[in-house]
């Protein structure tokens, strides 16, 4: 099974037993242990201090999912390689992240409509309900849903044309460089030594780990970081509504490696002109970068599925 599905699939399973499925996967990477392996219920209970019960479930769950083979008195035996293991290994942030992306995508492409239950999206993706309100309630937060009157969920005014696209980066590259350029413009140095410890720690990452949203979040804070710089709060109010647009539609950012590590590097490259208060520069190398972000994801939007 895939992985996309085998975290939709862990959502049926108890807290607990998420938890134990996530040790096992560690037990059998981190020890190395070859296909062919025996695994006990009693073994693992005492490994990690918890009862039988849940042991059972998560040896089940990784054995409906091809991790592991189980016969009748010989207990259950390893059938996959240890690295196949880090499926399995998914911490709960990231599965919200992972469902928050299917929904943005399912939406953006006409797969989900305006209006919703809960009761639709646990169907739809299989998951437990106390997991799909914490999605979404950080959809919410997000302002791209909101409460229907008398019952469910719909989505917020989101336009989701080229056209749209177009008319959102032109206002951010009026507005964005020209916070630069006003009057006692002064970076926040600790706000900003802290945006360049994340972007150095994105260039030295492995690009297969770099989550999407982690690196959205990152973006969107470097951007409002910039705008706050002004003191201007009309500036920093825009930028922070085009955030909130942007978290939600462009959640799936679809850069590839290539660009998440360009766009590290001017975003670094303006730090290092404000830094050394060449506002004019500063200002020409963020309206520069928003010129390219948009040209690309233009292309990749007209790209055929």
């Amino acid at each position: 099974m895939s992985q996309t599905s085998s975290k939709a699939d862990m959502q049926e399973l108890s807290k607990l037993q998420r938890q134990i499925v996530r040790q096992i996967a560690r037990h059998v990477r981190d020890n190395n242990l070859p296909p062919g392996t025996q695994l006990t219920e009693i073994g693992l209970a005492e490994l990690f201090g918890v009862s039988r019960s849940p042991v059972r479930a998560a040896l089940d769950f990784l054995a409906l999912n091809g991790a592991m083979d189980s016969a009748a008195r010989r207990g259950f035996t390893i059938s996959n390689h240890p690295e196949a293991f880090d499926a399995f290994d998914v911490d709960e942030e990231s599965e919200v992240d992972t469902l928050y992306l299917r929904i943005a995508s399912d939406f953006m492409s006409d797969r989900l409509g305006d209006h919703f239950s809960e009761a639709d999206l646990m169907r739809r993706y299989h998951v437990s309900r106390s997991f799909l309100l914490r999605v979404l309630q950080r959809m919410a937060r997000d302002f791209v849903i909101e409460r229907s009157q008398g019952h469910g969920w719909r989505f917020a005014q989101l336009v989701k044309s080229a056209e749209a696209h177009d008319a959102s980066y032109r206002f951010r590259m009026l507005v964005e460089p020209a916070a630069i350029l006003e009057p006692g413009y002064e970076l926040d140095r600790r706000w900003a030594e802290r945006s360049r410890a994340a972007h150095e720690a994105i260039l030295n990452m492995d690009p297969s780990k770099i989550s999407p949203i982690r690196f959205f979040e990152m973006n969107s804070d470097f951007h409002e970081l910039i705008a706050a710089g002004s003191h201007n709060s009309f500036f920093l109010q825009a930028v922070q509504q085009q955030n909130r647009l942007r978290r939600f539609i462009d959640y799936d950012w679809g850069y590839g490696a290539e660009r998440m590590r360009q766009n590290c590097q001017e975003h670094l490259e303006m730090l290092a002109a404000l830094e050394k208060r060449d506002l004019e520069w500063a200002s020409m190398l963020m309206r520069r970068h928003l010129d390219l972000a948009a040209q690309t994801k233009l292309v990749l939007s007209s790209e055929p599925e």
